[in-house]
């Protein structure tokens, strides 16, 4: 059973073209998944979900309609309804929003991600974490730059970990991309994955089902993981 699994969920829109319906259908059949494939996970007992929500392209270059509906609709639906979510507080999950976030989303929804994060804080039994506004380029050059600016001498492996948005979380152990792109975007999570197993899957995220998730699970417990040997 791996202890972290990271999904880049990707297809929300090409599915949306693909079946002649708005763009933010496609949105809103993907959080449906995410939330699904996220109880998956802890059902499982994977103590450790991460999601990419968002990238900073994301929520820099689309445009201000769906950047919008991405702030309103997406995340802050999220943030309000993981407040009350009582399979939240009945497993013990822990919430976190990591990335530019604050940034670059309204400050309802920034007040919402806040809450469901203070509600959850004390929590230890799974942590489910979802990137929102983040690239894993710009996490490594923020890094990079807060090492240079605190005055560490050297830079090892373990003092660049330190200013990592992502530290306090493991090294992903199978990391799933959906959506038929066999590519690592933006260097996602670039100093977790160096050990991963990966799976590129050729569904789009929202046709990305519990099963198909469940069978990925199944699947690693098979794969001998080398580790670089």
């Amino acid at each position: 059973m791996p202890r972290h699994v990271a999904i880049i969920i990707d297809g929300n829109r090409r599915w949306a073209k693909a079946h002649g319906v708005p763009y933010w259908k496609g949105h809103v059949r993907g959080a449906e998944r995410v939330e699904e494939i996220s109880k998956a996970s802890i059902e499982a007992g994977i103590k450790y979900t991460t999601i990419w929500g968002g990238s900073y392209n994301n929520l820099t270059k689309r445009s201000p309609e769906e950047i919008k509906f991405l702030d309103q609709n997406m995340y802050r639906a999220w943030a309000a309804k993981g407040v009350k979510d009582k399979f939240i507080h009945d497993k013990g999950i822990q919430v976190r929003f990591i990335g530019e976030w604050p940034d670059l989303l309204s400050a309802r929804t920034q007040d919402a991600i806040r809450k469901v994060e203070d509600k959850t804080k004390g929590y230890s039994n799974y942590f489910v974490t979802y990137l929102v506004g983040y690239s894993g380029d710009r996490e490594m050059v923020s890094a990079m730059n807060a090492a240079i600016e605190s005055g560490v001498g050297e830079v090892s492996e373990e003092t660049l970990k330190d200013f990592l948005w992502t530290k306090d979380l493991p090294e992903v152990d199978l990391l799933i991309r959906t959506g038929g792109d066999a590519h690592n975007s933006s260097g996602f999570m670039m100093w977790h994955i160096k050990n991963s197993l990966f799976s590129f899957e050729e569904k789009m995220w929202p046709d990305f089902s519990k099963e198909d998730f469940l069978k990925l699970i199944e699947s690693f417990s098979q794969r001998e993981r080398r580790f670089g040997r």
